[in-house]
């Protein structure tokens, strides 16, 4: 039987009892219902909400409440108020920062947003499809960059990191809070400030929003086979290729998981690379081909490029041109 918490004497000497508190205060929901009424469209740019009394009682709530939620909308750009004209909702899209994409998820979540036909309603889409093509472009940049610019201590660092990761396939939210900070290890290794600090986005959304963490990783073996293969990317020093190879991956991983889920995720086709052997991705599939096949396509690359292999090309060819 668990122990019960101790109390604990207060100031004027009577006992209280601490115990864990709701995440979601009353702000929190008159934030998020206004904010998915924004993203939704019902609430258009450029319209007035309506004056703060009448809004107060529509939404049952005192009037400070729902200034603390309209200052907290106008903060991240969602709103903004003019003297003589009250609340104006804004181009959204043009005055908030980063920071609200995750604020954005949480108030589009992929329970109620679900259609009647089962399908998930346009504005999660849209802000997924946004998440997932970030993630790419910094996942692909940041291991190129650390590719480049590791150190031992780096890659010992990440080896514990990943080690630690193998046992936590059993639990999601664990294994989410790991890869953050898998991730963040990673930017370090290649030194970019600004990617740590978009990492925080992805760094809420893992702790805050259970529901989205467990769409998203809804295949954790492929995510936990993807470490080993880091390691041997990091291992050739090959930043451009790194990139091509990583950004591919991603994006065969992505149109699968979106398949499975019965989203139209439009993926951009991967930028060209070089040509590779056949043991490269072939077919989006689950995605979990990538172990096998990333790395030795590099090193494939690598012997191609190699000054001993360049040297006897040479040597072939005047003996071509004499036949012909």
């Amino acid at each position: 039987m668990a122990a019960e918490p101790a109390p604990l004497r207060s100031p004027v000497g009577e006992f209280v009892q601490l115990a864990p508190i709701a995440r979601t205060s009353v702000v929190d929901a008159v934030f998020i219902q206004i904010q998915r009424e924004i993203l939704a469209g019902r609430l258009a740019a450029g319209g007035r909400l309506p004056p703060e009394r009448e809004l107060a009682a529509t939404l049952g709530v005192n009037r400070l409440t729902l200034r603390a939620a309209l200052g907290r909308l106008e903060a991240q750009g969602f709103l903004t108020t003019k003297h003589g004209s009250g609340t104006l909702v804004t181009v959204w899209q043009e005055h908030a920062g980063l920071d609200a994409l995750a604020h954005c998820l949480a108030a589009v979540t992929p329970g109620p947003e679900r259609s009647s036909e089962g399908r998930f309603e346009a504005p999660f889409v849209a802000l997924v499809a946004s998440l997932l093509e970030i993630r790419r472009v910094l996942v692909a940049e940041s291991v190129a960059l650390a590719a480049a610019r590791h150190t031992v201590d780096d890659l010992k660092g990440l080896r514990a990191l990943a080690l630690a990761q193998k046992g936590r396939a059993h639990d999601l939210a664990a294994f989410a809070r790991g890869e953050v900070a898998f991730q963040r290890a990673l930017i370090r290794a290649g030194g970019n400030i600004g990617f740590e600090l978009m990492l925080n986005t992805f760094a809420r959304v893992a702790v805050e929003q259970p529901n989205l963490v467990a769409l998203l990783y809804d295949r954790i073996d492929i995510s936990v086979g993807f470490y080993d293969a880091i390691f041997e990317l990091l291992a050739t020093r090959d930043a451009d290729a790194v990139r091509a190879s990583v950004r591919g991956v991603l994006e065969a991983i992505d149109e699968a998981w979106a398949v499975r889920h019965g989203i139209a995720l439009q993926v951009s086709p991967p930028a060209p690379s070089p040509p590779r052997e056949d043991t490269s991705v072939r077919e989006a599939g689950d995605g979990a081909e990538f172990v096998a096949s990333a790395s030795p396509s590099l090193r494939a690359k690598k012997r191609r490029e190699s000054p001993e292999n360049g040297e006897s090309q040479s040597k072939k060819r005047p003996k071509e041109s004499r036949k012909s």
